[in-house]
């Protein structure tokens, strides 16, 4: 099969590799339709976690499944059904028998698969899994929010008798914010969610629900948030986490006592070491994670190694449950998609050039290609088709 893979020079190339074969308890999808790109795909190319190449990148993927593993029960999963599903990419538990997305086919543990419903299409659901994954975890894990599927991490509702919690998230028109709002909205009325994004995204974000929207170039942004909301915040999801940001969240929250579930004041943030610690108020709590935690086995990331943790892949388990728990309607809206020209093998010379592989502040500062798919990057989810649907 045709697959995007890591090679010498700190590159990838589209080679042909061996079909993978699915394992006991494994599905394997029939020529993935649709792949999106991540941030992590071209930082893991740029940044190799091994010196084994070869390896298959990618982590988003939509498709149907093509054949079972011996052990999988007929009635959860057939030969057929449209999937979605998160993969390592070139993590470095990826071997080449258990490869990335990026290729004509993949494989996925069955747990870790939701279905698509009927109303979204392959583009739209190889946007989802990754992002979403994570905004469940900033939320029902370490924001200590109350979920609306049963998982381990079980929350009360935020207490209400001094008055409304808000949660901010920004840079909301990232693939994270737009999932993060959504999922925030789901959670009870008695949460207000209020968000930051660069004005021309300000309508996309209200009709998504968001109870206030504000432009985080202003520099009146953070007394603003403070003002709107009885004097400061009491949740807050950085989808960027790098620079000054998760320090300037710090400033937005309330002072004295939240209304946050005993009382603390948690930034959920997806960067462990780019963000200024300097910045942060000593009474604020940034609390990093990553999405790959939920595979429930170690993996490297961010220069370092997560380990291995059942209960988070329970969580996560629960959660692709939730997602598949409908086959008509989807409860979260995909994001926005820019389907871009070329399949596998321009991935790396136009997507990756869109999205770098360093911090997202940086792509303000590319010089954008003449076509029309190659326009500055907002509120977007890049997407490949490996195979055509005609």
């Amino acid at each position: 099969m045709q697959a995007l893979v890591t090679a010498p020079g700190n590159i990838a190339v589209v080679s042909r590799i061996p079909i993978p074969e699915p394992g006991s308890n494994e599905i394997r999808r029939i020529r993935v339709h649709s792949v999106a790109l991540n941030p992590v795909d071209p930082l893991y190319v740029a940044h190799p976690p091994s010196q084994e190449y070869g390896r298959v990148i990618g982590s988003d993927i939509a498709g149907t499944i093509d054949k079972l593993g011996k052990n999988l029960a007929s009635d959860h999963w057939n030969v057929g059904d449209r999937v979605a599903g998160l993969l390592q990419g070139a993590t470095s538990g990826n071997k080449i028998a258990s490869p990335g997305g990026f290729a004509e086919y993949a494989i996925l543990e069955s747990d870790l698969a939701f279905r698509i419903p009927e109303n979204v299409s392959f583009d739209e659901a190889a946007t989802v899994p990754l992002c979403l994954l994570t905004a469940a975890q900033a939320l029902f894990i370490r924001l200590c929010l109350p979920s609306p599927f049963k998982n381990p991490y079980q929350h009360p509702s935020p207490p209400s008798r001094f008055r409304k919690a808000t949660i901010l998230v920004y840079s909301a028109s990232t693939s994270l914010g737009l999932f993060t709002i959504q999922l925030a909205k789901l959670i009870t009325p008695a949460i207000n969610v209020i968000a930051t994004a660069s004005p021309s995204n300000h309508s996309l974000l209200r009709s998504l629900g968001v109870d206030g929207v504000f432009d985080y170039r202003s520099s009146t942004w953070v007394d603003d948030v403070k003002k709107s909301c009885g004097g400061g915040i009491d949740y807050a999801v950085d989808c960027i986490s790098e620079d000054d940001t998760t320090g300037l969240i710090s400033q937005c929250f309330v002072e004295g006592g939240s209304a946050a579930v005993g009382g603390e004041k948690r930034i959920a943030i997806i960067r462990s070491t780019a963000w200024d610690k300097s910045l942060v108020r000593r009474d604020v709590s940034p609390l990093y994670g990553a999405a790959w935690v939920g595979l429930g086995k170690e993996v490297f990331y961010n220069d370092g190694i997560l380990p291995a943790d059942p209960t988070q892949r329970t969580f996560a388990v629960a959660f692709f449950q939730y997602l598949s728990s409908s086959t008509s309607v989807f409860q979260i809206k995909p994001n926005p998609v820019r389907l871009m020209p070329g399949g596998l093998a321009k991935i790396v010379p136009d997507g990756f050039m869109l999205i770098g592989s360093g911090k997202v502040a940086d792509r303000e500062k590319k010089e954008m290609m003449n076509e029309e798919w190659m326009r500055k990057l907002s509120a977007e989810k890049l997407v490949y088709r490996v195979i055509s649907l005609e």
